[in-house]
Order: structure tokens, then C-alpha cells, then sequence
């Protein structure tokens, strides 16, 4: 899915600037703070808006997703390849491609803003088939590729990394092995992730249910690439992998590809009274049988920008999730 984009990037980041140096679910008061996100000049918003939207962020509800790419980092509002120009109530953007490395001072502080003022996570994507390249492949080498990464992370503030991990779609090789994944993933543990005592993240992304049970506990989500899903019994399957191996629905992430959909919001999906939505918007209403999920978002999100409302899809699916107040 996103190796074409993802591979090139990480022999440009290997080679130049990578290795530098070394809960319960609970009644949310809802806050109207995602429908008309207004971010001109002529309509600035108050420290009491941003203040409540930072806590909308750190409270539990259902979270907006989405891989972020042409990531330049204006930080002009009407710049489509920022983050700011994107609505306040996304929570995590993952970025991939050649724009998760050798950062400009424009995305480090298009990054801090949403960071700071918005309360979102900013986190990028890692192909796991690519652990340790540019090292020897060996456990050793896996252990010393865990640190580069988390090297990166420091370096620019990301909140954390998004393993993509997909070993039965041309995402194999020597360290794609559960075993040598299950090292590579404790090792990144003792800085990110629940295992960790920090506050970063580390999320799994594709393949979350061919992975050794015992690294469950080391992520925080697992984000499924759903991509033109039907209806509810799709993501029902999904969610059952998901549980049998250790993961809980509150965990759970729904993504529709936006790449292809964008336009329409994804494939047609009935829901259980027959009526047919987007699938994004299917994604959004749908729950599993039990618990809740944790969310749902879209891979290229950024391409919601051209619709009109501009991040039309992203904004229903947010409204759907987490309904503001009137």
C-alpha cells in the first residue's frame, strides 16, 4: 500500500539523516469545537476555544486518523499540504513518505503548532520490512535500528512512529519474522508506547493480527487499512481478528483510502437498515458488538481538502464519532 512511497524515502533518510546520532470508556462532554473551523484572520479563535479543544484531545473518545502526504508545511491555513489548515479536531497525523525525514524549518513548526495549540500527535510511518537496512542483519542490528528511530523521534519531536507491518502483501523478508519483529518492537518499547513510562506512542499498522500476542501490550493502537469496505459484517471480521490475538476495541482503527475515494468519501456501504453511506462515514458509525472502537480515518487524508466544504468526509466522520454540542 504505502511501500512505492515509503521505500524511497527510507533509503534517502538511511543514507543522508536518519541515524544523527545514535482505559475505560467514559461520557464525554462534548465541546462544539469541530464544525465551522474558520481559520482566518477574520475570525480568530479564543485561548478559551483552544483550551477546550486540547482537553476534547487528552479526554476518551473516538479518534480521527489519517496518513498525511505532500507534507510541506505552510503553515498558512489555506495551504493544503499543512497540518493547520486541516480540522482542529483531527487527533493524530501520520506522516509518510520523503516528508518524515530532513525536516524544514516550515514542518517543525507547522508540526509544534498543531502539537501545542491543538493538542494533535504527529507521528510517522516506518516499513517494518525495512528494519536494518544500512545495519547487519542480525538481532544485533535490529536492536541498533530500533535506536536510530527512536533517535529521529527526538531529533524532531514526533509524538511517536507508525509501524507499517504487512509481510503477506510484498512486505516480507528476513525482518519481517515474528520473532525478530517481536525484538525489534521490544527494543523501540523502552522509549515508546504504553511499555515505555513516556508519553510517546507507537501504533501497527496493516497486519495487526499476524504478530506474536506478547507484543500487543507494547502499542497503542491498531489501525486497520479497511479500504473499500462494504458494510458492518467486514469490520466486525476485522475487529474479531483484532480481540482473538489481545488487541481491545477501544485499540481498534478503521481507514478507508482516500488516495482513490476522496472525491466520494470511499465505496458505497449499506448499513444494517439498508440505507447506503461513504464508507468513511460507515466506518465512523459503525461499533462492534462489543465495547467501542477506537476510531477510523483515511489513508491520504489530505486529499479531503479539494472537497467542497473543504474536508468534507473528515468533518462528517469527526461529527458522526463524537457528537459537539449545538
Amino acid at each position: 500500500m504505502k511501500a512505492k512511497y515509503i521505500f524511497a524515502s527510507l533509503l534517502l533518510a538511511l543514507g543522508v539523516n536518519l541515524f544523527v546520532s545514535c482505559d475505560s470508556w467514559t461520557e464525554l462532554e462534548n465541546i462544539k469545537i469541530q464544525d465551522v473551523e474558520d481559520n482566518s484572520s477574520l475570525n480568530p479563535k479564543t485561548e478559551e476555544y483552544w483550551e477546550n479543544l486540547r482537553a476534547y484531545k487528552r479526554s476518551e473518545h473516538q479518534l480521527c486518523f489519517g496518513w498525511f502526504g505532500y507534507w510541506e508545511g505552510n503553515v498558512s491555513a489555506s495551504g493544503r499540504p499543512s497540518f493547520s489548515s486541516a480540522p482542529d479536531s483531527i487527533d493524530i497525523f501520520s506522516v509518510f513518505g520523503q516528508y518524515m525525514y530532513n525536516l524544514t524549518p516550515e514542518q517543525i513548526a507547522d508540526m509544534r503548532y498543531v502539537q501545542e495549540v491543538k493538542g494533535s500527535k504527529v507521528v510517522f510511518t516506518f516499513l517494518m520490512q525495512n528494519v536494518g537496512f544500512g545495519f547487519p542483519q542480525t538481532p544485533e542490528g535490529v536492536i541498533q535500528y530500533a535506536h536510530a528511530l527512536c533517535d529521529t523521534v527526538r531529533k524532531y519531536g514526533y509524538d511517536g512512529i507508525d509501524l507499517d507491518y504487512e509481510p503477506n502483501y510484498g512486505g516480507g523478508g528476513y525482518f519481517s519474522d515474528k520473532k525478530e519483529v517481536a525484538r525489534f518492537v521490544k527494543e523501540l518499547g523502552k522509549e515508546l508506547g504504553p511499555m515505555s513510562g513516556t508519553d510517546k506512542v507507537l501504533y501497527l499498522d496493516g497486519e495487526y493480527d499476524f504478530i506474536l500476542p506478547e507484543i500487543v501490550p507494547y502499542f497503542n493502537l491498531a489501525i486497520s487499512q479497511a479500504y473499500s469496505a462494504t458494510g458492518n459484517a467486514g469490520l466486525d471480521n476485522r475487529m474479531k481478528k483484532a480481540v482473538a490475538i489481545g488487541w481491545k476495541p477501544e485499540q481498534f482503527l478503521v481507514c478507508e483510502e482516500f488516495q482513490k475515494y476522496a472525491s466520494t468519501g470511499g465505496v458505497d456501504f449499506r448499513l444494517p437498515d439498508g440505507t447506503v453511506v461513504p464508507s468513511l462515514i460507515g466506518m465512523a458509525m459503525w461499533q462492534p458488538k462489543e465495547g467501542r472502537k477506537g476510531g477510523c480515518g483515511a489513508f491520504h487524508m489530505e486529499y479531503d481538502y479539494n472537497n467542497y466544504p473543504d474536508w468534507k468526509y473528515i468533518r462528517e466522520a469527526i461529527q458522526i464519532m463524537n457528537p459537539a454540542k449545538p
